[in-house]
């Protein structure tokens, strides 16, 4: 092997080796840096497999972006999802499956909110925990949440305010693009880079003063009810996806994407891609 092409390989598993050590940095910043150190690496590897040509490069960086339609056409078009989900008492996951869970607990705690209770659902594969709270004095209700599909899963923190008008308004840190489209009534704020649950309480009550939200203006949330109030929710979005064309329905309980809705999801992850 010519001693060129070792410095090539070289070259390419440096970038490699960069872009994972990045990746596992817990600072957000050098994190998005190993993503671009990732296409970094692909441009490489094209561009010296091509003798050096800039198109493969391109081409290489380009394939990139394609894999998650080949994931969309190949598996999320089979699945079959229900359009009906129960939200009901889940006992909490073991320490070693959600290690967060007690931190994130004393975290809403401390910010004043009170325990409601565990609840939980399945969405197809994925299996759903969810530790839900209210703070009174706010009108406001917090879930920790982990989304788990076999061995793999996350973890993510939600703030829930509920409009006397029926307007539903959430902030969270949920870490990927929404699989579907949020009705009108349910506005959502996205801030997955949030350091703390008081981070993302800050920001949850910016997007509140941003859209001109009074206290008064803000319904009390039944804590008995939490749990159905979220099941409400679900059921709202399916049946607003179900009219925009992105879902159909597979039989009488389920439903699955349209090429719509395929098409939907692929902008989603593009969106994100792009923006990381």
């Amino acid at each position: 092997m010519e001693s060129s092409t070792i410095q090539h390989i070289l070259f390419v598993a440096a970038a490699v080796v960069f872009a994972f050590a990045c990746r596992t940095s817990e600072n957000r910043y050098i994190a998005k840096l190993g993503a671009i150190a990732m296409l970094g690496a692909l441009y490489l590897a094209g561009y010296y497999i091509t003798d050096e040509q800039h198109a493969g490069g391109a081409l290489f960086v380009g394939g990139w972006f394609l894999v998650p339609w080949m994931e969309i056409m190949f598996r999320v078009r089979r699945l079959r999802f229900p359009i009906k989900s129960e939200v009901v008492h889940r006992f909490p996951p073991s320490r070693d499956v959600f290690p967060d869970l007690g931190e994130l607990s004393r975290e809403a705690e401390d910010a004043g909110f009170v325990q409601v209770g565990d609840t939980g659902w399945m969405w197809s594969e994925t299996e759903h925990f969810m530790r839900l709270f209210y703070h009174e004095e706010k009108r406001a209700q917090a879930s920790v949440a982990l989304a788990r599909q076999g061995e793999m899963g996350f973890s993510y923190v939600s703030l829930t305010t509920r409009g006397k008008n029926g307007v539903v308004y959430t902030t969270t840190n949920y870490p990927f693009p929404t699989t579907m489209k949020h009705p009108p009534k349910h506005l959502v704020n996205r801030y997955e880079d949030a350091d703390s649950f008081e981070d993302l309480l800050t920001d949850h009550g910016d997007f509140l003063e941003a859209l001109a939200v009074t206290t008064e203006e803000i319904a009390e949330q039944d804590t008995e009810y939490l749990h159905a109030y979220i099941q409400r929710d679900m059921s709202v979005q399916v049946d607003h996806n179900l009219l925009e064309g992105l879902i159909v329905k597979a039989g009488s309980s389920e439903f699955r994407y349209s090429w719509r809705g395929c098409f939907y999801l692929y902008w989603q992850i593009l969106k994100d891609m792009v923006r990381v």
